[in-house]
């Protein structure tokens, strides 16, 4: 209970200055109150001892008159008019010898001062007035006044030397005690409700005040501090008081102000590096030393089929290869793990995991950034990541690299029937210049030119074909058409490198696939090709056409080259992979290509190899008519 107490009262600067202020107040009062009652108390007691010593010398001389004529009737009369006065209890004498001699309550008469219960004080002790509360006989707090009466020479005669006697008898004055008292407890209650007038009064001045000049001040600075750790920096405080609080409140403001500039500019700086970023069309992440991603672009987001952004603060081994630890640095080149050791830039090819776990294959850049914060130097690893699918997928220049490659045969294939136009046309020239022209000579040069103008036309619309953009739709395609328009092509490389082409369809028949023409013409071109690498020194290329089973379509491309080393056969489909036998640095993208535009129309490429009898890639394809349900 008191711990929750404590615990509301330190929750508000309110509760704690008010309860302060109480309790000083409230302490000092009742510190004045108690000083007070007790000076009232002895300055009441005081003012009645006063009054009453002036009233007792007036009733001493008086029974010194009336001792002196031996009056007792007068002295007995003087102590019953004095006990029947109003606040006085009682009044009685006592005589040397402690007896009560004359009292106003007859029943004193003939006691002795220490029978009474409250006497405390002997007669030869007194010599002096005095007074004192005291309780009498009957219970009753009284002000006792004590009044001795001294001996003096006119009354030798009757009480002896003044050396042997001084006090001739003691007059004793009860004054009620509880009157006196009464008004010393009206005064003190009076002073006391002044006093809680007062204290109540101060409270409510110094609540007003400093509620109005300090509590409330605070309270605004308070809510506003708060507002603005919670971000909302366009609060400000509304104090334009000069004191010292309306000065930290302007300070505040200016702060607030400053801090909102400063976060917009910061805001829009990292809006336009994320921007700047985002317009790279290759992914890239930037990596902190604990492996997290601590930005990364667009791109990046969506080679990896993620949500833009859901990337950061998560580990580059968890975003890109679905690891819960870190790439084991001795099974892969891990950019991370090398910049750190050699801080040098560095280009990879690698594969990422998707989060569905379809591989991507990558081409990734590397470089260590060191940025300064807090007076460390911090190294952060950047990687720029190249999709090697989009490239392998939109590698048009690829292609007219590939098709470049047949220029040689091309221009053969076309300067002979060029050749014979020209030798036509000029005999038909002489035929007309000539006296008598032969009309069925020029007419058999005019057939000549035609057929040989049909042969160019047919060479560069199989160039054409192989060299187009590739499109989305699909159409029906003969790949016996295909595979002999390429050999066509190629037909002057494979006499320039002694090479052999045979094509083997012992079924005779016309397989026909759904695809984009110029997928597959650069399916077949790369095949080839690879085969002519294989064989610097000349041999066979054998085609063979056959459908494997009901719908499905295999063709194979056999070469008797040096075929492929084992320790190589599992990489030859990987990007940027290239290693010929005629000593060529090639792209490493034609077999690349060829699986992709394999697997783009559900089919499979594999290979066969044996370096000693050469090489064999087998391609699967579904039949048009297994697909489209067309008839035969």
């Amino acid at each position: 209970m008191m711990g929750k107490m404590m615990q509301w009262l330190s929750a508000s600067l309110r509760r704690k200055l008010i309860i302060t202020i109480v309790g000083c107040l409230v302490t000092a009062s009742l510190v004045f109150l108690l000083l007070f009652k007790q000076l009232y108390h002895s300055q009441l007691a005081q003012e009645r001892s006063t009054a009453s010593a002036s009233i007792n010398r007036l009733l001493q001389a008086s029974l010194e008159n009336a001792m002196l004529k031996q009056d007792l009737e007068g002295l007995r009369d003087i102590i019953n008019r004095l006990g029947q006065q109003k606040d006085i209890k009682s009044a009685f004498i006592i005589n040397p010898m402690q007896e009560i001699r004359f009292a106003s309550n007859p029943n004193l008469l003939g006691k002795y001062l220490h029978e009474l219960p409250s006497s405390g004080f002997t007669f030869n002790t007194i010599f002096q007035s005095s007074t004192q509360f005291i309780v009498n006989e009957h219970g009753e707090e009284v002000l006792r006044s004590i009044n001795p009466v001294h001996n003096k020479p006119q009354c030798i005669k009757c009480h002896g030397l003044i050396e042997d006697n001084p006090i001739n008898g003691i007059l004793f004055v009860d004054y009620d005690g509880g009157a006196i008292k009464q008004k010393a407890q009206q005064g003190i209650t009076a002073l006391m409700g002044a006093g809680l007038f007062v204290v109540l009064l101060s409270i409510l001045v110094v609540a007003w005040f400093m509620h109005r000049f300090v509590l409330a001040p605070i309270r605004e600075l308070a809510d506003a501090t708060s507002a603005i750790a919670e971000g909302h920096l366009s609060t400000r405080i509304h104090n334009n008081s000069h004191d010292e609080l309306g000065k930290l409140a302007r300070s505040l403001n200016v702060m607030a102000e400053n801090l909102q500039h400063s976060l917009r500019e910061t805001k829009e700086q990292r809006q336009f590096l994320q921007s700047l970023i985002d317009a790279i069309p290759d992914g890239i992440r930037v990596i902190n030393q604990n492996y997290e991603i601590i930005q990364a672009n667009k791109a990046y987001h969506e080679q990896l089929h993620l949500k833009n952004g859901s990337s950061i603060q998560t580990t580059c081994h968890q975003s890109s290869h679905l690891r819960q630890q870190p790439c084991p640095a001795t099974l892969v080149i891990c950019p991370h793990h090398e910049i750190n050791k050699n801080a040098e830039p560095l280009k990879i090819v690698t594969e990422y995991k998707r989060d569905d776990g379809e591989k991507l294959p990558v081409e990734v850049c590397a470089a260590p950034m060191q940025v300064e914060f807090n007076g460390q130097k911090r190294l952060f690893i950047v990687e720029a990541i190249r999709d090697l699918t989009q490239t392998i997928e939109f590698s048009h220049e690829q292609k007219l690299s590939s098709v470049g490659q047949l220029a040689a045969g091309v221009a053969h294939e076309i300067y002979n029937p060029l050749s014979s136009i020209r030798l036509a046309l000029q005999s038909s020239l002489r035929e007309v210049d000539s006296e008598e022209p032969n009309c069925e000579r020029m007419s058999s040069y005019l057939r000549v030119v035609d057929k040989q103008i049909d042969k160019c036309i047919d060479v560069t619309q199989r160039l054409l074909k192989l060299s187009a953009t590739s499109t989305e739709s699909t159409q029906l395609i003969s790949i016996n058409d295909v595979i002999n328009d390429t050999m066509s092509l190629l037909n002057y490389e494979s006499q320039q490198q002694s090479i052999h082409m045979l094509v083997e369809n012992q079924a005779k028949k016309d397989y026909r696939i759904l695809a984009a023409e110029s997928d597959v013409r650069m399916l077949v071109l790369n095949l080839f090709q690879n085969a002519f690498h294989a064989m610097p020194q000349g041999g066979d290329i054998t085609v063979t056409l056959h459908e494997q089973m009901e719908g499905i379509l295999t063709f194979s491309i056999q070469d008797t080259g040096v075929g492929i080393r084992p320790t190589e056969i599992d990489k030859i489909f990987d990007p940027f992979f290239s290693h010929r036998a005629d000593g060529v640095q090639g792209t490493g993208l034609g077999l690349t290509i060829c699986r992709s535009i394999v697997e783009r129309y559900q089919g499979q490429i594999e290979v066969n190899n044996d370096p000693q009898i050469g090489c064999q890639f087998i391609v699967t394809l579904p039949l048009a008519e297994q697909l489209a349900g067309l008839k035969k």
